[in-house]
C-alpha cells in the first residue's frame, strides 16, 4: 500500500516524480514541485510533472500554460500551440485565456504567419483592456497590455507602417511608465520597459534619429545590466544587453561618434563571448555577434579587425553547420556569413580571399539549389555575382563574362519558382544590367542589347506596379542608359536615342527641384548622351550637359572621367 505520509515538498525530484505518478492528495503538489525543479536541468521530467498535474486538476489552466510554454523554448511549436490553444477555448481565468493568446502570437510571428500573430496579439488586447476597465491599477493587465501592444508595433514596423509603429510603441511604454511609477520598478517591469526602449530605439535609428535612439538605448542598458546581476543564472538578460550595446554601437556609428561606437560593439561582443562560454547554444548568436562586430568595424575603416571578424564568424559557422549538414537554416547562415567575408576581402582588393570565400559559398548554394525553393537558386545566382564582380576587378573578361551568364540563370530559375515575387524580378533585372555590362566591355553588342532591352522590360513593368517608387524609377532610368551605349555601339542611333530621352524624363522626374551632387552628375551624363547623337535638339543637350559639369567642376566633384566628356563637349 503506497505510503502518502512523505512530506509534499521534499528535496529530492525523484521522490517527487514519485509522488505525482501515484496520485494521491500530494499528488499535484508534487508534481508542480518537480516541475519548477526540472524545468532548465531536465526539461522533458518537467513536461510530465506538468502533464500528471494536467491530468489530475484539468481546470487549472497554470500547468497548461506552463506545459505550453516549455514546448515552446524546446522548438516543439505544434505542441505548444495545442496546449496554448485549450486555454485560450476552455478556461475561465481571464488572464490565463491572455497568456495563452499571447503564447499564440508568439508561434504565429516566429512562424513567419503575421495576419495570425496580430489577430491573437488582438485578442490579448481585448482580454487586458477588459481587465483593466475592471480595475485600473492592476499592474499584471497594464504589462501584458503593453507587450501585446508592443509586439503589434513590431509586426507594423516589418510592415513598412512606420507611423502606426512609433505611435504603438511610446504608447506600449508611456503605459509601462505609468505603471512603475505606481508601483516601482520590479525587475519584470524593468525587463518590459527596457525592451520598450530598445523598440522604439529601433524605429527611431531606422528614422535618422540616431542621438534619440542612443539614450533609449542606454536607458534599456542600465536595466538589463542590473537584471544580469540580479538574476545571474538566466542567460536571457546576457543575451538582450549584447543585442542592447550592439544597437548602441550602430547608434554611435549613425551620430559620428566612431569611439564610442568601437567601445559599444566590444562590449556586444564580450557580453556574447561570456555568455557563449556557459551554453553552447548561444554560438549562433555569437556567429552572428561577429558579423556585426566585422561590418561595423568595416564601416568604420578598421579593415584587419574586420578581416580577423569576417573569419571567425566563418569558423563558427563552419562548425555548426557541419555538425547537421542537410539542415538549411545553418546552412544558410553559413552562406550568408561566407558571402560577407567575400565582400570585405574584394573591398580591400584581397581577391584570392575573396574568390574562395564565394566559392565555398556557391558550392554550398548549388547543394541545397537542387529541387528547393526560389532562395536557394537566388542565394546561387548571388554568389555567381560575387565572383562575377571578384573576376573583374581582377580584370579577367571571360570569367567576369561567365559568372554574370550564371547568374542570370539562376535568378530566372528563382523567378520561374515565384513569377510574382517583385524582389526575384528586381534580382533578375539587376543581373541582367551586369550581364549586360560585362558584355559591353568583351565588345559582344548584340548580347550586350539582348539582356539590357530584357531588363528594361521588366524595371518598366515594375514601375508600373508602383509608379512613385522613386528607387524603381532610378533603376529603370540606370538600364535604360545602358541599353542606350548597347544601341549605339551597334549603330541604332534611334534606338539609343529613344532609351536616353525616356531615361532623361526620369531623371528628370526623379531630380525634380534637386541639386544635390549626384542629381546634377546623373542629369549631365544623359545630356552628354543625347548631345553626342547630333540631330536638331543635339546643342540643346549639349549646354545643358555643360551647365552641370561646370557646377560640379566650381564644388570640386568632377570626375576625370566627367572631365574628359567635358572637355569634349566644349570641343563640339
Amino acid at each position: 500500500m503506497t505510503n502518502f505520509n512523505t512530506p509534499a515538498y521534499p528535496n529530492d525530484v525523484h521522490a517527487l516524480m514519485a509522488i505525482a505518478r501515484a496520485g494521491g492528495k500530494d499528488a499535484v503538489r508534487a508534481a508542480r514541485r518537480a516541475a519548477a525543479a526540472t524545468e532548465r536541468a531536465a526539461p522533458e521530467l518537467a513536461q510530465e510533472a506538468l502533464a500528471i498535474a494536467i491530468r489530475l486538476e484539468p481546470l487549472d489552466p497554470s500547468p497548461r500554460l506552463a506545459l505550453a510554454r516549455l514546448h515552446a523554448e524546446a522548438g516543439n511549436l505544434a505542441d505548444a500551440r495545442v496546449e496554448a490553444a485549450a486555454v485560450l477555448a476552455e478556461a475561465v481565468d481571464q488572464a490565463a485565456r491572455a497568456r495563452a493568446a499571447f503564447i499564440l502570437a508568439e508561434i504565429a510571428r516566429v512562424e513567419g504567419a503575421s495576419a495570425q500573430a496580430r489577430e491573437h496579439y488582438e485578442t490579448v488586447l481585448a482580454i487586458e483592456d477588459g481587465l483593466l476597465a475592471a480595475d485600473r491599477g492592476n499592474p499584471t493587465a497594464a504589462r501584458w497590455y503593453a507587450r501585446a501592444r508592443g509586439r503589434i508595433a513590431e509586426l507594423d514596423m516589418n510592415a513598412g507602417e512606420r507611423n502606426r509603429a512609433q505611435t504603438g510603441a511610446e504608447g506600449a511604454l508611456a503605459l509601462l511608465r505609468a505603471t512603475a511609477a505606481a508601483i516601482g520598478e520590479p525587475p519584470v517591469l524593468a525587463a518590459d520597459i527596457a525592451d520598450a526602449e530598445m523598440r522604439l530605439a529601433a524605429l527611431e535609428l531606422d528614422s535618422n534619429q540616431p542621438a534619440s535612439a542612443r539614450r533609449r538605448l542606454g536607458e534599456a542598458i542600465g536595466r538589463y545590466e542590473a537584471l544580469v546581476v540580479t538574476e545571474k543564472d538566466e542567460p536571457h538578460w546576457r543575451a538582450v544587453l549584447s543585442d542592447a550595446w550592439a544597437l548602441a554601437a550602430e547608434a554611435d556609428y549613425a551620430r559620428g561618434a566612431s569611439d564610442a561606437a568601437r567601445q559599444a560593439m566590444q562590449k556586444a561582443l564580450q557580453t556574447r563571448l561570456v555568455l557563449a562560454a556557459r551554453y553552447p547554444n548561444e554560438d549562433w548568436a555569437l556567429a552572428g555577434t561577429w558579423r556585426v562586430h566585422a561590418a561595423l568595424h568595416a564601416a568604420l575603416g578598421d579593415n584587419a579587425i574586420a578581416t580577423q571578424s569576417f573569419a571567425q564568424a566563418r569558423a563558427i559557422a563552419e562548425r555548426l553547420a557541419s555538425h547537421n549538414a542537410q539542415a538549411e537554416a545553418p546552412a544558410r547562415f553559413l552562406l550568408h556569413a561566407l558571402l560577407d567575408q567575400a565582400d570585405h576581402a574584394l573591398r580591400t582588393q584581397e581577391l584570392n580571399v575573396a574568390r574562395e570565400a564565394a566559392d565555398c559559398a556557391r558550392m554550398l548554394a548549388e547543394t541545397f539549389a537542387h529541387d528547393r525553393a526560389s532562395a536557394w537558386l537566388g542565394d546561387a545566382g548571388a554568389c555567381w555575382d560575387r565572383l562575377g564582380e571578384i573576376a573583374r576587378a581582377a580584370n579577367a573578361g571571360a570569367a567576369t563574362l561567365d559568372a554574370f551568364q550564371r547568374a542570370v540563370e539562376f535568378r530566372r530559375l528563382a523567378r520561374e519558382h515565384a513569377p510574382e515575387d517583385a524582389r526575384l524580378v528586381r534580382a533578375l533585372a539587376a543581373a541582367l544590367v551586369k550581364l549586360g555590362d560585362a558584355s559591353l566591355a568583351a565588345e559582344a553588342y548584340a548580347s550586350a542589347r539582348a539582356a539590357l532591352h530584357e531588363s528594361v522590360t521588366l524595371r518598366f513593368k515594375l514601375l508600373e506596379t508602383a509608379p512613385d517608387h522613386t528607387r524603381a524609377a532610378h533603376a529603370l532610368a540606370a538600364a535604360l542608359e545602358r541599353f542606350g551605349l548597347a544601341a549605339q555601339a551597334l549603330g541604332d542611333v534611334s534606338g539609343a536615342r529613344a532609351a536616353w530621352e525616356d531615361e532623361l524624363a526620369l531623371a528628370e522626374r526623379i531630380f525634380h527641384d534637386d541639386n544635390s551632387i549626384d542629381a546634377l552628375r546623373f542629369l549631365a551624363i544623359v545630356h552628354a548622351h543625347l548631345a553626342q547623337l547630333g540631330g536638331v535638339d543635339s546643342e540643346l543637350h549639349r549646354r545643358a550637359a555643360l551647365e552641370r559639369f561646370d557646377t560640379l567642376a566650381s564644388a570640386g566633384a568632377l570626375t576625370e572621367r566627367e572631365a574628359a566628356l567635358r572637355k569634349k563637349l566644349w570641343g563640339a
